[in-house]
């Protein structure tokens, strides 16, 4: 746009103004734009495409067979750590408990009354031995049907939200039917797999941001977690591994997210795309130099990097702080006299009160 209305303002001059002005003009040295070398960060961009995964993810199943007395949670429920969620039959399993604590208080009894015998020598040692094996044995028997017992109740092994429901009261699960799933959502993990040729660009921590055509307009950011440990021999990828925070549970497992690694960041002279002239193979700017009050145009070759934003990254040939010609290059040469121009002296407003003055017989704004 700026070009079209730079060549509309050169054309109107020629139309308006005077011949001594017009004649005045010719002799002028070209009018171009320009842009100080300036330090911008570059960073090798890597592109991918990942699935996202819960951070953990568990389907709940029991151990043992019987039919469900109580639900404590709903489809869809979020829950903490050590909620109980079912509950199967417990009157034969309660019964055990009893009767396991009372041998145990029995054996316990047993054991004290042989202990108080022995201090008066009145029992063999030996039957002090086995009324402490019969309570350690009891003891361990009530363990037992204990945890029998743990297992006809479930209980949620880490905080997250659970899915739909698969069972009601009265259905008869075996050991191994999926109750429900849980998911722990708090973060999110996100698998993609990245030619082995960045390998070396690969660490962990190293910075991502992600998008995801579900969510349209938002950027997720997270960093790398896991690298794999072998390369695939048929795609030649590894698979990477980044966590994403996801403190509003926003992000749904087997989402599809386009990643984008930044690798290897640096600060970079860097110049606008347009100010880069190609000759064959080699790439040249004109920078401008200050001689006997005079603006100069210096050609210099330039190695040229990674481009980013419509900049290019200078690896040599000049540095930050001078100052290069970014439009006006047709009409320069090698050590020839050029004119600074304000690129505000083309905006529309500006354009059309030089347009006036030009008609007039004035200079136009911006000279």
């Amino acid at each position: 746009m700026l070009k079209i209305y730079w060549t509309i303002f050169f054309l109107t001059l020629g139309v308006f103004t005077p011949p001594a002005y017009a004649q005045r003009g010719s002799n002028a040295p070209p009018s171009v734009f320009v842009e100080n070398v300036q330090s911008r960060e570059f960073s090798l961009n890597i592109e991918a495409l990942g699935t996202l995964e819960p951070n953990e993810k568990v389907d709940l199943t029991l151990n043992v067979a019987d039919r469900v007395t109580a639900i404590f949670f709903d489809d869809g429920q979020r829950i903490e750590e050590g909620k109980t969620l079912l509950s199967l039959a417990q009157r034969e399993q309660v019964a055990l408990v009893e009767a396991a604590e009372a041998t145990l208080d029995e054996a316990t009894t047993q054991l004290d009354r042989v202990m108080r015998l022995s201090k008066e020598n009145a029992i063999a040692q030996s039957e002090v031995d086995q009324a402490r094996r019969d309570r350690d044995n009891a003891s361990a028997q009530l363990r037992a049907v204990q945890s029998r017992q743990k297992d006809r109740v479930l209980v949620a092994p880490f905080d997250g939200v659970l899915g739909f429901r698969m069972v009601s009261v009265g259905t008869y699960v075996r050991a191994g039917d999926v109750v429900a799933t849980l998911i722990d959502d708090s973060e999110m993990k996100l698998e993609f797999a990245v030619p082995s040729t960045f390998l070396r660009s690969l660490k962990q921590g190293t910075p991502i941001s992600a998008y995801t055509s579900d969510l349209p307009g938002e950027t997720f950011n997270g960093m790398i977690a896991t690298i794999d440990n072998a390369i695939d021999p048929i795609t030649r990828s590894i698979k990477v591994r980044a966590i994403l925070p996801n403190p509003d549970q926003v992000l749904k497992s087997g989402m599809f997210m386009q990643v984008t690694l930044k690798t290897t960041p640096r600060n970079s002279p860097s110049i606008p795309e347009e100010a880069v002239q190609s000759v064959g193979p080699d790439t040249f700017v004109y920078v401008i130099n200050d001689i006997n009050g005079k603006k100069i145009a210096t050609r210099k070759q330039v190695q040229l990097g990674a481009r980013q934003s419509k900049y290019v990254e200078i690896i040599s040939g000049v540095e930050t702080g001078d100052v290069v010609i970014t439009e006006g290059i047709m009409r320069v040469r090698e050590g020839s006299e050029v004119s600074i121009t304000d690129p505000s002296s083309i905006m529309p407003e500006v354009f059309e009160e030089n347009t006036r003055l030009a008609a007039s017989g004035s200079s136009p704004a911006g000279k």
